[in-house]
């Protein structure tokens, strides 16, 4: 049996949904849009129309965000004209619960997702037929997914709605981290003036050996255990390509808990201390990749959670964080001849630690400004009470079109009442 339908939201997957139920004798009753559309057969509105008409299916398509406003404004219009209606949304993260108001209204609802990736609406029709989809909510609404999909030539999956954040983070690294990956590769290939095409025959043949064999299609260096060649990825990246080096580490690690060979301890260890010649070259291989420099400076004598805390925010508002370090000699000057607590070497290593800092570099004088003028960062940041325009080498930033903020540390901390307490027991 053929039911009549109504399409919230004329997108790539609302029109292509339209399109194909519609060939396959479902009948559109109207459709929300804020394109013109030419309906036809059905009526075009641009709000949602008082009533649900003659519709007895009614799909969501809005994105995301819009789902649950959406709802709550159709359970307001309608009112006990939504029961008995079956109400889909699309979105493959949300679970019918964000349907709640129409359910309370007598609508029978449930989340309907492609397990597919549509990019351009010409295409998407294409796409959606022989795709899997995922179903769950009101076991009627599911009832009547397995014939909607049987018409788009699909495949239907249950699942749990406490499984669909799960769902959702595998649909996206299988698809969105998959075109991060193969950007990476790409960026690399035409350092060397290969292009794109020259990679996809390798990936193409790649999927088919994942289809035939899953985890254990794993070829190249790491499943040999063949550590100096990457050790030599991990150098090319270091000298060429720094903002892949993280991703690649990272995936080399999983790569090798999945080929049972346990990675070596010293295997891509970053070196974060530099000096400052060494810190200049980086930075302009890093501002040439396209990444935004943040910098800051300070003592940090003994770490705390304020700093923590400081340091991550401070990394946030950029791609790579340069920390400045008061040297021993520059710390005595400005903190007293009992300071520091902690040599420079050992303030650096405890630094290089947190994985929001990149990169450290020991400066001697009293203030980091000619660090500064020599990196040239694109934000500079400070904590505490620092008023923006006392904040030091910010003339240097602003000149070149950057940044100058003065973010708060986290209250209740200080390296001095840390001491103070200490002297105290």
């Amino acid at each position: 049996m053929m039911y009549e339908f109504a399409v919230i939201g004329h997108g790539r997957v609302g029109g292509a949904l339209l399109s194909i139920l519609k060939s396959k004798g479902f009948i559109p009753v109207w459709v929300v849009s804020s394109k013109a559309l030419r309906g036809g057969a059905y009526q075009v509105h641009t709000t949602i129309p008082p009533g649900p008409g003659h519709a007895r299916i009614v799909f969501i398509t809005v994105p995301d965000s819009l789902i649950e406003q959406t709802s709550r404004s159709m359970a307001r219009l309608w009112g006990e004209q939504a029961r008995g209606l079956i109400i889909y949304h699309m979105s493959g993260l949300a679970t019918s619960e964000v349907l709640s108001d129409l359910a309370a209204n007598g609508a029978c609802v449930a989340s309907l997702h492609p397990l597919q990736s549509i990019l351009e609406a010409r295409k998407a029709r294409a796409a959606l037929k022989g795709s899997f989809f995922t179903v769950e909510g009101d076991p009627r609404a599911v009832e009547q997914a397995r014939k909607i999909v049987d018409a788009l030539g699909g495949e239907l999956l249950s699942i749990g709605r406490e499984d669909k954040v799960v769902y959702h983070t595998a649909a996206a690294i299988a698809s969105n981290y998959l075109v991060s990956l193969l950007s990476q590769s790409e960026a690399l290939m035409q350092s060397i003036g290969l292009e794109r095409r020259h990679v996809l025959p390798l990936v193409k043949g790649t999927l088919a050996n994942i289809a035939s064999h899953g985890g254990s299609a794993l070829t190249g260096p790491i499943s040999r255990a063949d550590w100096p060649t990457v050790a030599r990825h991990i150098k090319a990246l270091e000298d060429g390509f720094p903002d892949i080096l993280p991703s690649y580490l990272a995936l080399g690690r999983y790569t090798a808990n999945l080929a049972a060979r346990p990675w070596p301890a010293d295997l891509g260890v970053a070196r974060k201390l530099l000096s400052c010649d060494e810190l200049e070259v980086k930075v302009e291989l890093l501002k040439r990749r396209g990444l935004k420099i943040v910098f800051t400076n300070g003592c940090f004598d003994i770490l705390h959670a304020g700093h923590v805390a400081y340091l991550a925010q401070a990394r946030s508002l950029g791609d790579c964080l340069i920390l400045g370090l008061n040297a021993d000699g520059s710390v005595a000057r400005l903190k007293g001849p009992a300071r520091p607590v902690n040599g420079q070497l050992s303030r650096a290593a405890v630094l290089a630690g947190l994985e929001s800092i990149d990169y450290i570099s020991i400066f001697e004088e009293d203030t980091p400004y000619n660090l500064i003028a020599r990196v040239k960062p694109d934000i500079l940041v400070k904590g505490g009470d620092w008023k923006v325009r006392d904040i030091v080498g910010a003339d240097i930033v602003e000149a070149s079109g950057g940044r100058v903020l003065s973010l708060p540390f986290k209250d209740g901390h200080s390296t001095t009442a840390i001491i103070e307490r200490l002297k105290e027991k």
